[in-house]
């Protein structure tokens, strides 16, 4: 498989309850060629769990990091995984439109 053009960065922390507003945003988008990586900034609220029984797309890349005080690092660890030529981010509560 090829590298996605774009990197879709979206650092959560327990936002289980709302962060299907930001992935549906994503994949549904007109343009397909991406990667969706989703950075869970030490959820306890079973992120994880929510997500692999909502969602089998492959695009989706999933990543559990130690809780850190800064929003930086989830982000840059989202950059760290990337493999698009384009990164762009998307908070876990925001959704983008068409």
């Amino acid at each position: 498989m090829s590298s996605p053009f774009f990197s879709v960065v979206i650092p959560t922390f327990n936002r289980a309850h709302i962060l299907s507003r930001s992935i549906d945003s994503v994949l549904y988008q007109t343009y397909q060629d991406f990667e969706l990586i989703i950075i869970d900034n030490g959820s306890t609220d079973n992120t994880h769990k929510w997500l692999s029984d909502n969602y089998q797309d492959e695009r989706i890349i999933y990543n559990y990091k130690k809780a850190s005080a800064s929003p930086a690092s989830p982000r840059n660890k989202g950059i760290a995984l990337a493999k698009g030529q384009w990164i762009c981010f998307l908070d876990s509560d925001d959704r983008w439109y068409k």
